[in-house]
């Protein structure tokens, strides 16, 4: 915990752990993941990891690009347009983030042998943000709690001011994925594959009323894919492991003073099964489990000259229940659509308003247009529905006077929170046989 200061029976460290929480984000599955890594996983919820057929299925499994003979490239644009809101003692608040947020993606695949096949992709598979007015008491609990303990004679002024500006603003991630990966082709129905992830963050902003921190790093993880074909069925199973970003960055406090700061960024492990069936020539079925490792995102510290800061976050990991269904109406032409439960790793005793995470439901259709030549034009929509979330939470008076200025799982965060987002998406396929 940051250091601090004691005054008569009430300990209270100085200027506070504004930055609770960690990563922010508005992500499209649990915690603050960005699971649509390919416009065709828009379409279809997510549910790739078994598919063989269809060129967005290889940024979720790289093992399935040793089916798709010579040089492939596809990309393509998603916007993202969420909407957050909580309604306090003070009324009803929208985070002012961004409107809309592009998301670009990537993925080149090569056949180099009938056995080898490498690949490069590009996507960003964490992120977004939230951003609450700091000239609005959005949270009314930081300042009541200081105006409390600065009449009871528990806290100095400027120990006051410091538990008021913890008041959170803007939190922010942007986040790249490059992925270089090699696939291998045991047999007619198998494959398998291995790659390094390498993470490239580059804006990361923990601020509150008394603070800011801003900075960027990089990190490497790695993968390995399995798939297997046999009669109408597939199996599809994909590992990412976790990896450690090292952040540089600065710190600013209200008051003028600034310091270098470091922090570790901890990017979960992700764990995708699943299970596809061919119903038809024109009809299949796939379903998929997502597992991600929450846990491992389990303490933050920012390390600076003035006031170091650790918090806990208490993350467990979480699942997802994923389906999707491709209908090929014609030769050129085939639709997706898809349905996905994502469940949150952020119970209320650890809930924060810089990642207003909960249970959620997402929806999703789109197509696939044959242009000739090899040549593919896709679209995906995507409307993910978070279920309301009250929070109440512990006494965040009694939490600051027993020494720990840290409000997540506090009634500093008490509210009603309410959710949803649109995601829309566009690219081109193109094969080079």
């Amino acid at each position: 915990m940051p250091s601090g200061t004691k005054r008569k029976n009430h300990p209270v460290r100085s200027l506070a752990p504004f930055l609770v929480a960690a990563v922010p984000g508005l992500g499209q599955a649990s915690g603050f993941a960005v699971p649509e890594i390919s416009i065709t996983g828009l379409a279809s919820a997510n549910a790739l990891v078994a598919n063989t057929a269809d060129l967005g299925a290889v940024p979720y499994n790289p093992a399935v690009a040793a089916f798709h003979p010579g040089t492939t490239v596809s990309g393509g644009l998603m916007l993202v347009a969420p909407s957050l809101e909580v309604t306090t003692a003070t009324g009803s608040h929208e985070s002012e983030g961004r409107d809309a947020i592009a998301i670009p993606m990537f993925q080149l695949t090569h056949q180099l042998t009938d056995k080898w096949t490498l690949g490069l992709g590009a996507n960003a598979p964490f992120g977004l943000e939230t951003d609450w007015d700091g000239s609005a008491p959005v949270f009314p609990g930081f300042g009541s709690t200081a105006q409390q303990l600065l009449a009871a004679g528990a806290v100095t002024p400027q120990q006051a001011a410091g538990i008021a500006g913890g008041h959170p603003t803007k939190s922010k991630i942007e986040l790249v994925d490059l992925a270089p990966t090699v696939a291998y082709r045991l047999g007619p129905n198998t494959a398998i594959s291995a790659g390094v992830d390498y993470y490239r963050v580059m804006t990361v902003a923990f601020d509150a009323l008394a603070v800011a921190n801003e900075g960027d790093g990089d990190g490497w993880g790695w993968n390995a894919g399995l798939v297997h074909r046999f009669d109408r069925w597939t199996l599809g199973l994909s590992y990412r492991s976790d990896a450690d970003v090292d952040i540089e960055g600065e710190t600013v406090f209200a008051n003028g003073a600034s310091s270098p700061a470091t922090a570790e960024l901890t990017v979960p492990w992700r764990l995708q099964a699943g299970v596809r069936y061919q119903a038809s020539q024109e009809l299949a079925f796939e379903f998929d489990l997502t597992r991600t490792g929450w846990s491992s995102f389990d303490e933050l510290r920012i390390d600076n000259r003035i006031n170091p800061i650790v918090s806990n976050n208490g993350w467990d990991d979480a699942n997802a229940y994923r389906f999707g269904v491709n209908y090929r109406y014609r030769p050129d032409l085939q639709f997706r659509l898809g349905y996905s439960f994502d469940q949150t790793p952020q119970d209320d005793s650890n809930y924060s308003a810089r990642v207003p995470d909960s249970d959620r439901h997402l929806f999703s259709v789109g197509l696939e247009y044959d242009l000739g030549e090899g040549l593919s034009l896709e679209a995906g929509y995507m409307y993910v529905l978070f279920e309301d979330r009250d929070i109440a939470g512990t006494s965040y008076l009694q939490r600051v006077a027993g020494g720990s200025l840290e409000p997540n799982g506090t009634d500093a965060y008490a509210g009603e929170y309410a959710s949803h987002v649109h995601l829309f998406g566009l690219g081109l396929a193109k094969r080079f046989n």
